[in-house]
């Protein structure tokens, strides 16, 4: 089971050096991905349903600051050039599909095939409306995307003629170094876990207890028995986030559940990142990470720019 962190892009501690700093401690200690969050505006009031959190409301202000993912991703590669950069999760439906299959594509060609696309439908209304994007049918849409870029990943001519999109006679250059990127869908409903088994290469459920995670995966066999494919030929990245703590009895749970990507949220709480740190090395102990050979562990109260 390959082990994951999520880097900081939010508020106070989404800078340019703590981004480089902790995603350089995901490199050195032998983590095997880092992942970052998205939002591209946020109303001053949100009323939508908050999928991840008991009271369901959504609890970060407007003036959050909110890094784009991918240039956040671009940043944290030149420190991390061993370890996969992964959404978790990007709202598709907010994005042209032709741009974001370019910005995905241009950024797994320039890391050597690293880019793993989580990817969701979204649940805010609030922000669509500021982006000028319907809310209703975000989810046919989304799979729409997913198979347009996909056809503009090979790198050969597209003809594509769809429900919301009709593209013909063009080609998007340069392809995915590995001629694709794996897209890997969000959350837990029964439309989510559809989506994997039809058209996933995998499932990122987040927040999830072990019985709800457990729940979703028997589901998951189901559907892929239904449509024909086998439930190994999926990525299963879990990140519980603040849900369930971080120790051998979990992880070894995770692993008997199928599996394969276990991402941590490590206290991520500016100015100086000493707890992230040790938890960091902690859990590469627990988890009998490899460090790799890139120089000693920056110390987390190091200045700017060490």
């Amino acid at each position: 089971m390959e082990i994951g962190i999520r880097i900081p892009v939010t508020g106070a501690a989404g800078t340019p050096v703590n981004i480089t700093r902790v995603a350089g401690w995901a490199e050195q200690l032998g983590f095997h991905s880092v992942w970052v969050s998205d939002h591209v505006v946020l109303p001053h009031e949100v009323d939508s349903f908050y999928p991840y959190a008991g009271d369901h409301r959504w609890p970060y202000p407007a003036s959050t600051a909110w890094l784009d993912p991918l240039l956040a991703l671009s940043w944290a590669a030149q420190v991390a050039p061993s370890v996969k950069l992964g959404t978790s999760v990007l709202v598709g439906p907010l994005r042209n599909p032709m741009l974001l299959a370019k910005q995905l594509a241009t950024l797994d060609f320039l890391t050597g095939g690293r880019v793993i696309l989580g990817l969701g439908a979204g649940w805010m209304k609030e922000e669509f409306d500021l982006v000028g994007v319907p809310f209703g049918g975000r989810g046919a849409r989304t799979e729409e995307m997913v198979e347009l870029m996909r056809a503009f990943w090979t790198g050969d001519t597209v003809d594509f003629h769809g429900q919301f999109w009709q593209v013909s006679a063009c080609q998007m250059q340069p392809a995915p170094a590995r001629g694709t990127i794996p897209v890997l869908w969000g959350g837990h409903s029964e439309h989510a876990l559809r989506r994997v088994a039809r058209i996933g290469d995998g499932w990122h459920p987040t927040q999830l207890t072990l019985e709800e995670l457990a729940t979703g995966l028997a589901r998951l066999h189901e559907l892929c028995a239904e449509h024909g494919r086998p439930f190994q030929s999926l990525i299963i990245n879990a990140r519980p986030g603040r849900v369930l703590p971080v120790d051998a009895k979990i992880l070894a749970a995770h692993r008997d559940l199928g599996v394969t990507q276990f991402v941590v949220d490590p206290p991520l709480d500016p100015p100086n990142f000493t707890q992230c740190l040790e938890e960091l090395t902690r859990i590469a102990d627990l988890c009998n990470l490899s460090p790799r050979p890139s120089g000693s562990v920056v110390a987390a109260s190091a200045p700017p720019g060490s």
